[in-house]
């Protein structure tokens, strides 16, 4: 069901075939022109909700001015293809278009990407030669094009009231909103409920690896810059109080990551770790739980807690000796 959080802020209720349940679309109006955040999966189920929930704004299709996505996720993304088809432009970050395009050459690197990872995380190679391929990521989100690329900081409408912030982590395309008022559309960057998982995803042609939860916190101390009064998420309900949950969040983050230092073991790998942590239910969702291990592992170097050696293409944790003063 749609309904307006403010009179200038609606929200849409989207299906999806996720475990992450429901996903939030957004419809902004602004100067007596509409444009929409996010537009949910490439299923029927989705694109036939959003219709209906567009008419019972007593909107269509015909009254949005664009399409904003904030990352190139599925539920975010994926019916993105049916909207630019409705000659509804398209808006991003740069990197959220080879998602969209889904070239043979990115599908490629993305399955390489995807196989020296595992073996760098220590996943024994009958797991490795099994991994789905790349494309099987993509499949809920339908090829198109991006009509217009964004950076961090830029008018997204002609009078600059709404403009973007770069918010790398979760997805190192993520481009949340600020509008008037202190209001953030934040996609999956900050959410009321859960945290989201920094994802690891391959590099862009030209960058190096950057590990994605070390992107994660350094964005939610951006946003801790900015006077925020209201957030809206990707999912779940709109937040109140914004600055306390940036700082929850942060505090969590590392928390998580030192508790693995009560029950330490030196020359573990990612992929022994996911197993001590999670059991055989790792292989179900393995590469959220090699996202998620290999954060907290990172944190833990960053604080110089542990070090990490590579031996034979396999990178191991190693505790370091602490100086005590």
């Amino acid at each position: 069901m749609a309904n307006w959080i403010s009179s200038q802020l609606a929200r849409l209720d989207i299906p999806t075939p996720f475990e992450v349940g429901n996903v939030n679309v957004y419809i902004v109006e602004h100067m007596n022109r509409f444009f929409m955040v996010d537009c949910g999966p490439d299923t029927e189920e989705a694109w036939t909700s959003l219709n209906a929930q567009l008419a019972e704004l007593e909107l269509s299709l015909e009254s949005i001015d664009f399409l904003f996505l904030t990352h190139h996720h599925a539920d975010h993304a994926g019916q993105a293809w049916r909207l630019r088809d409705a000659a509804i432009p398209v808006y991003g970050h740069e990197k959220l278009v080879r998602y969209l395009e889904q070239t043979p050459n990115f599908i490629k690197r993305g399955n390489q990407f995807l196989h020296d990872l595992a073996h760098s995380f220590g996943t024994p190679e009958s797991i490795v030669a099994k991994l789905p391929d790349y494309r099987e990521a993509l499949r809920w989100i339908g090829p198109t094009t991006v009509t217009m690329t964004f950076e961090d900081g830029q008018a997204v409408t002609p009078d600059g009231a709404w403009r973007t912030i770069h918010l790398p982590g979760h997805a190192s395309d993520q481009l949340g909103l600020i509008g008037p008022g202190g209001v953030l559309i934040a996609g999956d960057h900050l959410i009321d409920t859960v945290e989201p998982n920094p994802l690891i995803e391959q590099p862009y042609e030209g960058e190096g690896f950057a590990s994605p939860v070390l992107l994660y916190l350094d964005s939610l101390r951006k946003l801790q810059t900015y006077e925020l009064k209201l957030v809206v998420s990707g999912h779940g309900d709109p937040i109140l109080h914004p600055m306390s949950l940036i700082e929850n969040r942060i505090s969590q983050r590392y928390d998580r990551s030192e508790q693995l230092l009560g029950d330490w073991v030196d020359g573990l790998s990612v992929f022994d770790w996911s197993m001590r942590l999670y059991g055989r239910k790792m292989r179900r969702a393995m590469p959220l739980v090699f996202s998620e291990v290999f954060a907290r592992l990172t944190l833990l170097e960053e604080r110089g807690h542990v070090e990490r050696i590579l031996v034979d293409r396999k990178w191991t944790y190693e505790r370091t000796k602490e100086v005590e003063w």
